[in-house]
């Protein structure tokens, strides 16, 4: 029997960004999905989770429905940036959400890898410690970022500077070829030469203000995607796909 495929087989938001972006920046996806995502569903009947005791028989646990619904929660989340990048004109709000979406993905992905890695030693589910419900994902996000030297941590600043600190000053361009007005912040890994505005809001003309260091919401974002979607290939390559062959 052929493999499934997402075109094919997958649900109606994995058919419709599948020629979007996932062939294209994460074609690892499809290939997790289809060793270890499908076999857990009830497919050719339908595309839903088999119940714990359908996968009892078949030697599965929660530990692998959770992994699986970790997995489809990362594309949930690299959607929303990506339908981010097709506006027409990209303003820090949407750059925030974007960015903020795109940190989802890493969280989720640093997750996925650390349970894969150590499938015993993360509960599937919340349990209850001290009384508070205590979510084990937190705990494998963190140890899998402690033992890679914080993975992504320049969109993760970027992001969270956007959110924590004070607002970084905006250049508007107006676009004329386009008739669109461009919202230039400071670049990734310069945004802490800006705190004090007065470096953009004291030029004299338009010349002055310091373009180099700015670019426009969308390549801000556009940088952050591809960080993002790069380290999600190449990690699905060495850490996760050799798991499940």
């Amino acid at each position: 029997m052929a493999p499934y495929t997402l075109l094919s087989d997958g649900d109606p938001v994995e058919k419709h960004y599948y020629d979007l972006f996932i062939a294209r920046d994460f074609p690892s996806y499809q290939a997790f999905w289809q060793e270890f995502v499908t076999p857990l569903s009830r497919r050719p009947v339908d595309i839903q989770l088999k119940d714990a005791q359908q996968l009892a028989r078949e030697g599965k646990t929660d530990h692998d429905v959770c992994l699986a619904q970790l997995h489809y929660s990362i594309l949930l989340h690299l959607i929303r940036a990506f339908d981010i990048r097709q506006l027409e004109s990209v303003k820090a709000d949407e750059l925030l959400f974007g960015l903020t979406s795109l940190c989802g993905a890493q969280d989720i992905a640093f997750e996925l890898l650390e349970r894969v890695q150590k499938p015993d030693r993360y509960p599937p589910w919340p349990t209850i410690q001290k009384g508070r419900l205590h979510d084990h994902g937190i705990d494998a996000q963190w140890n899998w970022k402690k033992a890679h030297n914080f993975p992504l941590q320049d969109v993760r600043d970027y992001r969270n500077r956007l959110v924590h600190g004070r607002m970084p000053p905006t250049i508007v361009w107006a676009n004329h070829q386009d008739k669109v007005l461009l919202f230039k912040l400071p670049r990734m890994r310069k945004e802490g030469d800006y705190f004090d505005w007065r470096k953009v809001t004291l030029a004299a003309t338009p010349l002055q203000l310091p373009h180099a260091d700015f670019d426009d919401c969308r390549t801000i974002l556009s940088e952050a995607w591809g960080l993002t979607t790069k380290y999600l290939e190449e990690n699905w390559k060495e850490h996760l796909l050799p798991h499940i062959h």
